[in-house]
């Protein structure tokens, strides 16, 4: 589930229930459908009934919301008087929308802080040093295939192309977002980041950013390798059974299990000569809303502090098998699943990502202007020496 969660606190007192509405907000590769609603519900029902053990007049409703409503849609009800008390969102709308106002500091004491890496803790601080929210579980990037066509994932980009050769169609979406996990695998991590922090990549790094931006282009002139606009559009081939391999997230699988059944395969994302891949995972996290009363506050907290601690992460990932937890002293048994292994790596391959997430948030301007000229690229507009100049230009311009 690429979702995020607001939870208003809507009455208490005198052992009336205490309601807690939690919408969630859907991503754009994701549909607000009876599906989606049943994944919610199975992911975070676990969490729902160990709050409820210690709080039993607690009462949960679920509602939905699309991704780029989010903000406006808590805007009104702070305006209101009806805002939420406690929102679960990725990392980079949690900073965002607190240095807009939208939603308030986390309270940072040891003791909450502690269970965390405090690198992934700098990452949801603003300039001024407040924290953004509490983390609660990681989403990872890795590669879904199809184990009837295909028995085996490639592991490195040359046997991905091999495999598109050799008659199985693949397919990659065009989000920058959804393609850095490349720039891992062929060496051009420290480029990129040595651009997105201001500076002029030295001689060597700029030709490994060429080299990546070579691969992009040779890619798309495969006869059976597909550059789609979306994510979603790529998972929709991919469960059509048009597509045998394509990079999904881990909280998709549970419906392309319903669409594949057990031919469902599920591995990292291929690596290269120059290293393993960069996938780009999803840090979600607990913020708390502006104007929440005294009692909405304290259940808030509560239930942010339940959330994260060893027993309640550890629920949270086996019972859903999609997410990892957030809490850095939490073990996830990798040897019972094949599926779990491959995350927990994958989140480790994705803490060289770690440098350029805090350089560049999802709605940096510079963002639009990298699909922009990459687009340009795969189709063949622009020769990847002029596009790798021009692609460091803009990095460089920082906001």
């Amino acid at each position: 589930m690429l979702a995020s969660l607001l939870l208003l606190g809507c009455g208490a007192g005198d052992g009336l229930p205490n309601e807690l509405y939690l919408g969630v907000e859907v991503n754009p590769d994701e549909r607000i459908d009876a599906g989606l609603r049943a994944d919610t519900l199975q992911r975070l029902g676990g969490l729902e009934a160990g709050y409820r053990q210690l709080h039993p007049n607690t009462r949960f409703q679920f509602s939905h919301y699309p991704e780029k409503e989010l903000e406006w849609a808590i805007r009104r009800r702070n305006l209101a008087g009806l805002g939420p008390d406690l929102l679960l969102l990725n990392g980079d709308a949690a900073v965002r929308m607190l240095n807009a106002g939208v939603i308030a500091p986390y309270p940072q004491t040891g003791v909450d802080l502690n269970p965390f890496d405090p690198q992934v803790l700098d990452r949801l601080r603003n300039p001024s040093g407040d924290l953004a929210g509490l983390p609660l579980l990681v989403e990872t990037q890795l590669a879904c295939f199809n184990r009837r066509r295909l028995p085996t994932a490639p592991a490195t980009l040359e046997q991905l192309l091999d495999t598109s050769a050799k008659g199985h169609p693949v397919g990659l979406s065009m989000e920058d977002y959804n393609l850095f996990w490349t720039v891992g695998s062929l060496g051009a991590v420290d480029a990129i980041n040595t651009a997105a922090a201001g500076r002029q990549p030295s001689w060597a790094q700029q030709q490994a950013i060429e080299r990546w931006l070579t691969w992009l282009q040779n890619a798309n002139i495969q006869q059976r390798v597909t550059f789609y606009a979306s994510q979603a559009s790529a998972e929709a081939e991919f469960q059509a059974g048009r597509l045998d391999w394509f990079p999904c997230r881990s909280a998709s699988i549970p419906r392309l299990r319903k669409a594949l059944g057990d031919g469902l395969g599920v591995a990292l994302l291929p690596g290269g000569e120059w290293g393993d891949a960069s996938p780009i995972n999803k840090l979600r996290v607990l913020a708390l809303g502006t104007n929440a009363s005294r009692s909405s506050r304290e259940r808030a907290l509560a239930f942010s502090r339940f959330s994260v601690n060893p027993l309640s992460q550890r629920s949270l990932t086996l019972g859903s098998q999609v997410v990892l937890p957030a809490n850095r002293f939490v073990r996830v048994p990798v040897s019972s699943s094949t599926v779990l292994s491959a995350m927990v790596t994958s989140a480790q391959q994705g803490s060289q990502t770690n440098t350029l997430e805090e350089l560049m948030h999802s709605n940096d301007p510079r963002m639009a202007e990298i699909q922009t000229l990459l687009t340009t690229l795969v189709f063949g507009e622009m020769q990847p020496t002029t596009t790798g100049q021009r692609l460091v230009a803009i990095l460089r311009n920082r906001p």
